[in-house]
């Protein structure tokens, strides 16, 4: 696939434009966007993404937070690949890859400014600790559930932590697909999105 050449300063990159391998998971499009907004990201923010996959948010976040960096976190070989491919083809050089198990990986990288948790391969508890030890004061955290229990377990964290301004939505989204010469709304899996900015 060639390089992609992406001169908006909006996040929300078409589902289409990232190289994905089966079984390698993505935040799709307009989660993706919601999520970003949430992180309010700025120019200089030293940003993770818990959980990478595919690599959609760190590429955004990366265009979003240069000259700051952003690290990917992620435990799948194959995805750490495929991150490193996403992050090539948008001709990014603000991105580290950090392979292995959060949060064992978190404890050598620097303060972060926003936390973008979007898989926990069942550690979710001991991510959201060590995560709120690496974020700094006034930062933002984020995570994505597609689970039920997921969502209300991130949301006790944030609010036993004393974070300010948590926040949670229930996102559902519906594509129109063309079936012969009418369209149907194709429903997509809720996600919730989880937010709040550490005291």
């Amino acid at each position: 696939m060639s390089k992609v050449e992406w001169s908006y300063a909006t996040p929300g990159i078409p589902d289409h434009l990232f190289r994905r391998v089966h079984g390698i998971p993505m935040t799709k499009q307009e989660i993706r966007l919601i999520s970003i907004c949430k992180l309010r990201i700025f120019p200089g923010a030293t940003v993770y993404d818990i959980g990478a996959g595919t690599g959609s948010v760190t590429v955004e976040c990366a265009l979003l937070a240069a000259p700051g960096t952003v690290y990917a976190l992620e435990k799948d070989s194959i995805a750490d690949e495929l991150v490193e491919t996403n992050v090539r083809r948008f001709g990014l050089n603000n991105v580290k890859l950090v392979p292995g198990y959060a949060p064992d990986t978190l404890d050598k990288l620097p303060p972060a400014d926003r936390i973008f948790i979007g898989g926990s391969a069942g550690a979710l508890a001991e991510i959201l600790q060590a995560a709120d030890e690496k974020l700094k004061s006034g930062g933002w955290l984020v995570a994505n559930a597609v689970t039920l229990e997921t969502g209300p377990q991130v949301l006790k964290f944030l609010e036993e932590k004393g974070y300010q301004q948590v926040d949670a939505v229930s996102i559902s989204i519906a594509r129109a697909k063309a079936l012969g010469r009418s369209h149907l709304w194709e429903a997509q899996n809720p996600v919730q999105i989880i937010s709040g900015q550490k005291s």
